[in-house]
């Protein structure tokens, strides 16, 4: 922040100073200027400075990851599924990610640690398989993988849940930065170009975890608010408290 400010002041300085140098030596009758004179425009401009220097704070801080980052990254629990990945996307399958989510809802109440699901899927994955096949199919749940990979932590949790639709779980993260997660995935996935069908969308649903919470009723309400985000127009995320 204090380098962003030093930036503004010196162009703010540089500016005044020009704008004395004129009003003195070109639109009026050149007169002297004593030093006692300059400091109200000092003022000024420290104080103008501040403005922008605040402005441009605040823009980096909205698009920079809310989420705390740890200094350790948390060991994440192992499943004991033989099946830890699956085959096609690399994201952890469906069974082994079932031994791990009860306990990851009870680590999170009982540390009172914030514990977001976010629901998605590919929208018209069925229209894709009819008019490509099965095999352009696959290749776009592989490429999709891969968008979602690259914009998640290591200690969080990417699962094929099935078919084309997915899951994530985030330690850590409140509903607004699971949001944010899920809006940052969505629009790389819509930027992204697909080898075999061009371009692809996704619908999110997200909610986060409450202390009356069982695994059933976390998994239903972070799916109501994928079919919101469909009846809604797809290619977009909702967020239920």
């Amino acid at each position: 922040m204090l380098k962003t400010y030093l930036k503004f002041f010196v162009l703010y300085l540089l500016l005044g100073w020009l704008a004395l140098v004129v009003q003195v030596y070109v639109v009026m009758e050149p007169f002297a200027i004593y030093p006692k004179y300059y400091i109200v425009p000092m003022l000024f401009v420290a104080l103008a400075a501040l403005v922008p220097t605040w402005v441009a704070t605040k823009s980096c801080a909205k698009s920079e990851d809310p989420r705390p980052v740890s200094k350790e990254r948390p060991k994440p629990i192992t499943p004991k599924s033989r099946h830890k990945q699956d085959s096609l996307t690399g994201a952890l399958s469906k069974d082994a990610f079932n031994e791990i989510f009860g306990l990851k809802i009870i680590e999170a109440k009982h540390i009172n640690a914030p514990l977001s699901l976010v629901i998605f899927d590919i929208d018209f994955f069925k229209k894709i398989n009819d008019t490509y096949g099965h095999l352009v199919g696959d290749s776009v749940l592989k490429e999709l993988a891969e968008i979602v990979r690259a914009n998640i932590r290591q200690s969080e949790y990417f699962v094929r849940w099935g078919g084309e639709e997915f899951i994530l779980l985030l330690p850590g993260t409140g509903l607004q930065s699971a949001a944010m997660v899920a809006e940052k995935i969505r629009r790389a996935v819509e930027a992204a170009v697909f080898s075999e069908v061009g371009k692809v969308t996704c619908s999110f649903g997200v909610t986060t975890l409450k202390n009356d919470d069982t695994i059933q009723s976390f998994l239903h309400r972070a799916d109501e608010a994928l079919y919101e985000a469909k009846r809604s127009g797809r290619n977009q995320v909702k967020a239920k408290k």
